[in-house]
């Protein structure tokens, strides 16, 4: 596995991660820039990753993880700009496109749109990928190690297809989630005890 640094991290990153270093990542190859510093005490304790507290700090000396809100990429992606060379970079960012995050990123081709679901905090989701041509097989296998890391992959031919992935996989599963927590409600309406409900 190379190197990856992180840029931001939140739930997401965290979850990616963790699944990255239980699937043999060394904590020592990933890096994460985080402004928050509860969130950079919780990285560091949890997984013993380096973290840092501004992008001129890190390395960048592998694959780069876009894990920041979207509203906050234009200026992340700006400053990010001047230290690409040929890095893979991969986005989790909802509906950015890749051709807006490449403009931001002064015309860096080397990109991949990956949108992972909720349950992928639980190792347990699925992303939908995307890359356009510009992106060769070694990086795409780059990208599917990353996100497999938290669950499965599919990949799209058209970028606008990850509106369906998103709508689907993205939404999906907070149905199941709200009929289960209904199902623990009306069990425990009954009479079961809280604790058996969930367990059923």
């Amino acid at each position: 596995m190379n190197k990856v640094s992180f840029i931001g991290g939140g739930n997401m990153a965290a979850a990616i991660i963790g699944g990255l270093i239980a699937s043999g990542a060394q904590p020592a190859d990933i890096e994460v820039v985080e402004i928050n510093a509860d969130a950079r005490g919780q990285l560091a304790a949890r997984f013993g990753v380096e973290t840092h507290t501004d992008l001129a700090q890190a390395r960048l000396q592998g694959l780069i993880v876009l894990a920041v809100k979207p509203q906050s990429l234009p200026e992340v992606a700006a400053s990010l700009s001047t230290r690409l060379s040929t890095q893979l970079v991969i986005s989790i960012a909802a509906g950015v496109r890749v051709a807006d995050l490449g403009r931001w990123l002064g015309g860096h081709e080397q990109i991949v749109r990956a949108m992972p679901n909720t349950p992928a905090l639980v190792q347990a989701g699925i992303a939908g990928l995307f890359a356009p041509d510009s992106v060769a097989q070694a990086a795409r296998s780059q990208a599917e190690t990353v996100l497999r890391a938290v669950g499965g992959v599919v990949w799209v031919d058209n970028e606008t297809e990850l509106d369906a992935v998103t709508a689907v996989s993205g939404s999906g599963p907070a149905y199941v989630f709200y009929c289960i927590e209904s199902l623990e409600a009306a069990a425990a309406a009954q009479g079961l005890s809280a604790a058996t409900a969930r367990q059923l």
